[in-house]
């Protein structure tokens, strides 16, 4: 809908165009948006990031944990002369915070808020900040529900068969019950059974069984509901079932596939690094997973542990560390409950989750755990790790959403003995789980997953990680390695970090045209740690994760994958040689990158540096029934597509960008009848 901005005085509305009621001879125009107070001249003012944080339902004496920015949105410095939680249930909410005595004009700090019910119902407070006069400037409102009941598991994954939870009574009352029931899209595939009656008295706990009954292969998801007059709330238990992997290998190990829809499956990625550890509120879990599965994504680069970006080190946002003991030892049930329940989350949108093992950051910098798992994996024993990735094995081998990730900035140049120890992990893993796919991490000068791994059958997907400096020529030379894998770009350059939106398309397309044919990884450095610091990133006023989730970047990465989508891009072969793009393709960083369907449908060749450049194409390339083929200009920042004509499928033809933006040149078999690029799905 149409956007329109209205202020009077300091208040500013943003509206949203919507339709017209009539009532009698009036028509209304219905607008909907929300409210943003202006500043004064010459005045600070305070902003929060949310104005309304709920925690959701936590069992009474659980914690959960959610980060918010306090913004000096105003012109001049705001002096902080409190900042406290305030009105209502205080005792049930609590406040960490790193802001200054005086937060200069367009800067911003970190509140850490935490919830931990000590009573059932709901509970609320306030977030206040009072300027240097004393007067309360700003507040945010602080909700969430507590509950006497416990629940062994917030989330239940099946293949086949029957999961159960056990739910117990940890108050001192007895809690009046209604009957479960299951709720969602796909409730009729599961079916419930209880042994609990009316009331669960003090300290009782009881049984609630769940059979999955689908014989179908898509997705299926579901909620169980159980209800608590006590809090006179409804904790909810997560539902997932599916009958195959979202993504495994093709028969010949080219591509990728669902073995669940047996269609080809392209990467769209994105680092989604902290989301397990830094996000605990179901709220922000399904709206991060919500927006993402609207745009395309299917693939989430997840941390299973992590030392270096978290809002509560070492412990997740439940509070809960990964391990009870020395690293990688007396795994916490707790911490892994809750890991559990973020993939499988993930799963119910459709998410394949990368599951980084234990990120190691490491490089010239050194081995820190500023940066990673670095020196405790150099200290742990060999037996311990195994034991860490059979556990993990063990856990995770029946979900259908998973690919094990190893490394992480892994240095073996500086750190040989690294090898060892992941390798370690590795066959703890395989122990168990014999049917996911694995891939590692390197670090410079090391791009690719065979890199420093000679020999090793550890990996059946390669791992390119490279910034824009030479990317398209290490994209073609991995390609054309000996000991070949399939290939995505899983890192490049971090959007928010270093380089402009023109150069992150640059690096995706001349990765996935040049021999990155599985798909990519997306990165953006406000999104990924999700409210921890991530001192490299450049955060713009106002900034956070959830509306960066339509950054420049994030929108071309989800237009690459509709492109990719619309076409036979399980087929294509990157055109190393300049077979088919065989003039006015450049070279170096601004060489024009190209690929051509096996099969002769499609050629995709991606321009970098728009008019600068004629290219000359080879039309015989195509094949075609007819004769002729169609021929489209595609706009990478736009996703907009506009046909050129219709040529013989014969000769040379030259093509010239239609201006100095970067433009992909798609060409296509006017047999095949396609539609045009990025409109819609093969």
């Amino acid at each position: 809908m149409p956007e329109v901005s209205l202020s009077i005085g300091r208040v500013q509305k943003e509206f949203r165009i919507g339709p017209t009621m009539r009532i009698g001879g009036l028509a209304l125009l219905l607008l909907a948006g929300a409210t943003t107070l202006l500043p004064e001249d010459g005045r600070p003012l305070a902003t929060f990031s949310s104005e309304t944080v709920d925690f959701g339902v936590r069992p009474i004496g659980e914690s959960s944990v959610a980060v918010i920015n306090l913004t000096n949105t105003g012109t001049s410095p705001l002096t902080l002369r409190s900042l406290a939680i305030t009105e209502g249930n205080t005792s049930d909410f609590s406040l960490i915070q790193n802001c200054p005595s005086t937060l200069s004009a367009g800067a911003n700090c970190s509140l850490k808020l935490t919830f931990r019910p000590i009573a059932p119902g709901p509970r609320k407070a306030l977030i206040s900040v009072s300027d240097g006069a004393g007067t309360a400037v700003r507040t945010a409102v602080l909700t969430g529900v507590g509950t006497s009941l416990e629940l062994s598991s917030r989330s239940l994954m099946f293949g086949a068969g029957a999961q159960s939870i056990t739910v117990s009574n940890r108050g001192g009352a007895t809690i009046r019950m209604e009957p479960v029931r299951i709720a969602g899209p796909d409730a009729r595939d599961f079916s419930v059974t209880s042994t609990y009656g009316p009331e669960l008295t003090a300290g009782a706990a009881c049984t609630v069984m769940v059979k999955y009954l689908s014989k179908a292969r898509e997705v299926r998801s579901g909620s169980l509901l159980i209800r608590d007059d006590g809090c006179n709330c409804t904790p909810v238990v997560s539902l997932v079932g599916a009958g195959g992997q979202f993504m495994v290998l093709s028969a010949d190990k080219t591509h990728l596939v669902s073995s669940i829809t047996h269609k080809p499956v392209f990467m769209v990625g994105e680092q989604a690094y902290s989301l397990a550890t830094n996000l605990s509120g179901d709220s922000d879990i399904e709206y991060y997973l919500s927006v993402r599965q609207s745009m395309g994504f299917n693939l989430l680069w997840v941390g299973a542990t992590d030392i270096a970006y978290l809002v509560d080190s070492p412990n997740n946002a439940l509070g809960d560390p990964p391990f009870n003991g020395a690293p990688f030892t007396r795994m916490n049930e707790a911490y892994f409950a809750h890991l559990d329940y973020v993939i499988q989350r993930a799963a119910a949108h459709g998410f394949t989750v990368e599951l980084n093992v234990a990120f190691v950051g490491c490089g010239p910098w050194g081995c820190l755990r500023s940066a990673g798992w670095c020196p405790d994996l150099l200290a742990a024993s060999d037996t311990d790790l195994k034991a860490f990735g059979e556990y993990l094995g063990k856990r995770y081998k029946s979900y259908p959403n998973i690919i094990w990730m190893f490394g992480g900035d892994l240095d073996l140049t500086r750190y040989p003995a690294l090898k060892n120890k992941t390798i370690d992990i590795a066959l703890g893993i395989k122990r168990a789980d014999t049917v996911h796919l694995m891939t590692i991490e390197n670090e410079d000068p090391y791009f690719a997953s065979q890199d420093g791994w000679q020999g090793s059958t550890l990996w059946d997907v390669s791992y390119l990680y490279h910034v824009a400096k030479g990317l398209a020529a290490s994209a073609n030379s991995n390609y054309a390695r000996h000991d070949f894998l399939p290939m995505f770009l899983g890192e490049d350059s971090l959007e928010n970090e270093t380089v402009s939106d023109r150069v992150e398309r640059v690096e995706a397309y001349q990765a996935a045209l040049g021999g990155a044919t599985l798909g990519f990884v997306f990165g953006n450095c406000v999104i990924w740690p999700f409210g921890a610091v991530y001192p490299y990133c450049k955060i713009a006023s106002g900034e956070t994760w959830k509306n960066r989730l339509n950054s420049a970047g994030s929108v071309a990465r989800q237009h690459l994958g509709q492109l990719m989508r619309s076409r036979e891009h399980w087929k294509l072969v990157p055109d190393i040689n300049h077979s088919v793009v065989m003039g006015g393709y450049g070279s170096g960083d601004t060489v024009t990158v190209t690929s051509r369907a096996s099969d002769g449908q499609t050629i995709i060749a991606y321009i970098p540096n728009g008019s600068e450049a004629r290219i000359l194409v080879d039309m015989s390339k195509i094949t075609s029934s007819n004769n002729r083929t169609k021929c489209w200009w595609f706009d990478p920042s736009s996703g907009a597509s506009t046909f050129i004509n219709a040529f013989a499928n014969s000769g040379m033809r030259s093509f010239t960008p239609p201006d100095t933006n970067d433009w992909a040149l798609v060409i296509d078999d006017d047999a095949a009848n396609l539609p045009a690029p990025g409109s819609v799905d093969l």
